[in-house]
């Protein structure tokens, strides 16, 4: 993956450098726009695994509203829990158990298994401390990855900016030379910079890390619906 991340880097840098033939201002410069993105990707490549990367690209997915499967996720893992307490505290245990035993989620598996066991509070919190410190590192390195690219966004801005203003100034001889168009050209690559990285890349981090606190804050109400179940029990 570090390869593909520098071989793309390499890219970047080159297509910038290449002949910008636009004579006139206009608001889109695909030198610029491959410049911003493509070359915060790179970074992301050369920063990632294969599956951290691929994970990071399909955090997309949480903006489309048809897809949306880590928010569904929690959302079902939430409703499987409030099922599993109701069946349980009506007395209903063989129907809690085979909803539990049909779940595909493992903190629903583990709830019964606790609760089976009347597990103490202490079994409870390392077993849910485990599955706390699954989640996170699965999907934290992908929310750091959007975290970094609203960073480096600016960043690569510039260096869109700084290939523009070389071209700009090595055809500064030419006769036909449309100093407003090149600058414009130039200054596009930090305008596109600035909105990948605050108006793109920021939010969707901001965002990631707030589904994975409802996941997180998801897992700590079974655990104490596990202690609360095993507390009556006790009674």
């Amino acid at each position: 993956m570090q390869f593909f991340g520098l071989a793309l880097l390499i890219f970047v840098l080159w297509f910038g450098f290449e002949d910008r033939s636009q004579a006139v201002i206009s608001a889109f410069d695909p030198h610029a726009l491959v410049t911003v993105v493509l070359g915060s990707f790179s970074a992301v490549l050369m920063s990632s695994t294969t599956k951290t990367a691929w994970r990071t690209f399909a955090c997309l997915g949480e903006l489309v509203p048809g897809i949306r499967q880590f928010a569904k996720g929690t959302k079902r893992l939430e409703d499987e829990r409030e099922q599993l307490c109701s069946l349980w505290r009506e007395g209903k245990r063989n129907a809690a158990v085979e909803h539990a035993e049909k779940s595909s989620s493992p903190a629903i598996q583990r709830m019964l298994e606790l609760i089976m066991s009347r597990a103490p509070e202490a079994g409870s919190a390392k077993q849910f401390l485990e599955l706390r410190h699954h989640e996170i590192a699965h999907w934290q390195p992908a929310v750091h990855n959007w975290e970094m690219l609203s960073k480096l966004g600016p960043s690569f801005g510039m260096v869109g900016t700084i290939t523009g203003m070389i071209t700009l100034f090595k055809n500064m001889s030419s006769d036909n030379l449309n100093i407003g168009a090149s600058m414009s050209l130039a200054l596009l690559a930090t305008l596109y910079g600035v909105a990948f990285g605050a108006g793109l890349a920021g939010p969707i981090s901001h965002l990631l890390n707030g589904l994975l606190d409802d996941r997180l804050g998801c897992l700590e109400r079974c655990e104490k619906s596990v202690n609360e179940i095993v507390a009556l029990a006790e009674r």
